[in-house]
């Protein structure tokens, strides 16, 4: 499956997209602290864009978790290499995961967003759920949410 945008988004595994999850989600921890108990969920599904040269350079994953007693879907470990940020990729990304849960009949996203990242969430139409709270080792955080 793939999406046609300004950058080629496809469905990959896990393991194609770990790297650079870890790198930029958990630089300097073991690498199984990159892997999350969803990722082995037979309804997740993990997407990504790849430079010219195959590299995997933004990531995301989805799978179905709910939220406050509510069926929703969860993303997380949504990860962009440094050099490529800014350029509106992670945002195609995040979009084309939405869409492909509302493909899925999925009614509610959300994830535990770092908050140097809640400006980045709020344009994409997600809202904060309660107060900040802090996520070690990764720190601050709120759960953004968006009705689908």
């Amino acid at each position: 499956m793939k999406w046609q945008t300004c950058a080629v988004i496809e469905l990959l595994t896990r393991d194609e997209i770990l790297s650079l999850r870890h790198s930029v989600l958990r630089p300097g921890l073991p690498e199984d602290t990159a892997r999350y108990p969803s990722d082995s969920d037979p309804r997740a599904f993990h997407l990504a864009v790849r430079a010219d040269d195959g590299t995997v350079i933004s990531c995301v994953s989805f799978c179905p978790e709910a939220l406050e007693g509510e069926a929703a879907w969860r993303f997380r470990g949504m990860a962009t290499a440094p050099a490529q940020r800014g350029q509106g990729i992670g945002g195609e990304l995040l979009e084309a995961g939405v869409a492909e849960v509302v493909r899925r009949g999925g009614r509610l996203v959300w994830c535990n967003g770092r908050t140097t990242a809640k400006v980045f969430y709020e344009r994409h139409g997600f809202s904060p759920r309660g107060e900040e709270f802090d996520s070690p080792p990764a720190g601050p955080h709120y759960i953004m949410a968006r009705p689908l």
